[in-house]
């Protein structure tokens, strides 16, 4: 092998025989000429003469690795593992020209090739061992695009090549964290299961090595990370499970953490429809709101919005995950102050999912709001304007959940003192531009509003915006369906005494010792003025209110008005229906005082009562049936013809 001795270019310095050989067909030939020249490289080495063995690298790199037959550039590669073993400590040196052709083999369209170039860089990092971290980035890149390598031969090289490498890292102290992030960041969204379980091992073994802080970089890979959790190999799953698992329980134990950028990337996670993906995406922020606890607040709103996307889910384990989650971040919230959210933000939230189709996200929604509403009623009045249009439009909703929770809403609005007419009027004017939310929730809307605020401030406002309306159609259902609730509501009970008390004299408040006192008697009669007018609208209401007042004398009045005048609203269906319903109403309980005075009373004492105890008579008296015909016989009049109902309404008159 003297020739190696003689001055010349690189193939000067190799004997034909030995370039033959390289090029042979058969693994033992080339690998024979391989060995040949490592030893010619350990004498060229010890020799001290490192520019001959450079010729020779350059040599084999530029003619032999590039060339059109695959034997060739195989004999090329193990040319270039046999000058690493023959350099031993002195490659370092030399990496940066063997490196280079061997990474390019491995896309090699020979799989064979592509074989032995793993085998060949696997003898490369043998001998350089630490030092071939400082070319980490190119091996890394070049092992990503092999892992993929669907020829097994290829396979087992990697594998092989793959776990040295990590050896090698794991016992390095000079590996570069931050020049490795950039790639991992590019590469992290492969789709590959095969590629993904490469990173997902890089990934473990780079946070195993106690002196490489994976942690301060988990932003930079994490989406990419979860992401797999969705493939749809399991086992690729489970890796990939195992490595986010290990990843919590480190920040648990961190001091400090930034939680800014994994927030942004989990909410974008709880709308996968991977079912895996969101239910672990639901487990973090569970546990980040426990950990970060105040640092979470200002996230709040976008960890609201991940909750109320799955709060409804199909499956068990989302709903329940979801709902855990809405409990920790409720009392994180009720546990901070003002200033720590943005209260704007999360109302925003909750009127997008106040009109979502599912009824537990709707429920939720309404829940928070309450729960603002009583927690920071200042705050949220600020940005109420915003809540309204939902929260009207939910009051006609199918689901009855929904509506109460709804109602507790207006009415802890309402209660605000400066916004409890604004409210009422909001509520009105929707029952104004809805005539079926009024027939058909108006009752039970107004009914759960005197339970929650106070019922004398409810009806006076309410009677008061009745009055200042010009939509006469509407006003008289309004009243009339007040007066509805007026005689029929525990809640109201207060509120029919105090009326009761309207009419009471000096001498009869002298006389019994139950009698209401002169300021009752007041505050009743002030009560009865101030409904009076919006009752006007409604002749049969208007008149039931005169009876619960004891206003006899003005019942007997109206009476005599309703008989006296013929046609229009007082000859109508209509007002016969709600006279036959008050005639129900004065056999009720809320009337039994009103009955009792009818019994003990006198003709004289007021006409009313001689009407009422004619009525009372007249399941046996043949008079009283003439008295009260009409009334009594209202639920047939609806079939009337126009000439019986002329005869009906003469019959009435008299």
């Amino acid at each position: 092998f003297g020739v190696l001795e003689m001055p010349g270019s690189g193939a000067d310095l190799l004997p034909p025989h030995l370039l033959r050989s390289l090029g042979q067909k058969e693994y033992d030939k080339r690998k024979g000429a391989a060995l040949e020249i490592e030893q010619a490289i350990k004498d060229l080495r010890d020799a001290g003469q490192h520019e001959r063995v450079r010729e020779v690298v350059l040599y084999v790199v530029r003619d032999l690795a590039g060339s059109p037959h695959p034997n060739v550039r195989k004999g090329a590669l193990h040319a270039l593992a046999g000058v690493a073993i023959g350099l031993r400590e002195d490659l370092p040196q030399f990496l940066p020209e063997i490196l280079p052709p061997v990474l390019a083999s491995f896309c090699d369209p020979d799989c064979r090739v592509r074989y032995y170039a793993c085998e060949s860089l696997y003898n490369i990092a043998k001998v350089a061992r630490s030092h071939c971290v400082a070319h980490f980035n190119d091996i890394f890149e070049a092992l990503f695009k092999l892992s993929a390598d669907t020829d097994l031969g290829v396979q087992n090289g990697f594998q092989l090549l793959d776990r040295l490498m990590k050896d090698i890292v794991a016992e390095s102290d000079n590996f570069d964290i931050s020049a490795f992030m950039p790639l991992l960041r590019r590469r992290i969204f492969v789709a590959n299961s095969y590629t993904r379980q490469f990173l997902i091992g890089w990934i473990a073994i780079l946070d195993s090595v106690p002196d490489i802080e994976m942690l301060q970089h988990l932003p930079g890979f994490f989406d990419g990370l979860f992401h797999m959790l969705s493939d749809l190999n399991k086992e690729i799953r489970q890796q990939a499970y195992a490595v986010l698992y290990d990843f919590l329980q480190e920040i648990k134990a961190a001091p400090n953490m930034a939680y800014e950028p994994i927030v942004a990337i989990l909410v974008q996670h709880c709308a996968s429809r991977d079912r895996f993906s969101r239910l672990t995406a639901l487990t973090w922020l569970h546990a980040f709101l426990s950990l970060g606890k105040a640092q979470l607040l200002p996230f709040s709103p976008a960890v609201l919005e991940a909750v109320l996307r799955s709060i409804s889910h199909g499956e068990d384990e989302i709903r329940d995950a979801a709902a855990q989650t809405d409990r920790a971040l409720r009392a994180l919230v009720h546990s901070s102050t003002e200033a720590d959210f943005d209260m704007q933000a999360i109302l925003a939230t909750l009127v997008q999912h106040m009109r979502a189709e599912a009824v537990r996200t709707r429920v939720t929604a309404f829940q928070w709001i309450a729960m603002l509403l009583r927690q920071r009623p200042a705050a949220l009045l600020r940005h109420a304007e915003a809540l309204w249009p939902a929260l009207l439009d939910s009051l006609g909703d199918e689901a009855e959940e929904v509506v109460f929770l709804d109602i507790e809403v207006v009415a802890r609005l309402a209660a605000q003192t400066e916004y409890f007419a604004t409210a009422l009027g909001k509520v009105m004017g929707r029952f104004a531009d809805s005539p079926s939310l009024l027939e058909a929730r108006a009752p039970l809307i107004l009914r759960e509003l005197t339970v929650l605020l106070e019922p004398r401030r409810v009806y006076v406002e309410l009677a008061s915006l009745v009055v200042s309306s010009t939509d006469l159609p509407f006003c008289a259902l309004m009243v009339q369906t007040l007066n509805g609730i007026l005689h029929s509501s525990p809640a109201l009970r207060e509120l029919r005494e105090s009326l009761r008390a309207a009419m009471s004299d000096e001498k009869e408040r002298g006389s019994k010792a139950d009698a209401p006192s002169a300021a009752a008697a007041a505050e009743g009669a002030e009560l009865f003025k101030q409904l009076y007018a919006a009752w006007c609208h409604a002749p049969v209401a208007l008149l039931s209110l005169c009876l619960l007042a004891e206003a006899h004398e003005h019942a007997s009045e109206l009476i005599s008005r309703f008989a006296a005048v013929e046609g229009g609203e007082m000859g109508s269906v209509e007002f016969l229906l709600q006279l036959d319903r008050l005639v129900q109403l004065i056999e009720a309980p809320v009337f039994a005082r009103l009955r009792l005075q009818a019994f003990f009373s006198t003709f004289s004492e007021a006409p009313f009562f001689a009407w009422l105890r004619l009525k009372d008579a007249s399941t046996t008296t043949a008079t009283a049936t003439t008295t009260t015909i009409t009334i009594t016989t209202t639920t047939t009049t609806a079939n009337m013809t126009d000439n019986n109902y002329d005869h009906h309404h003469h019959h009435q008159k008299k």
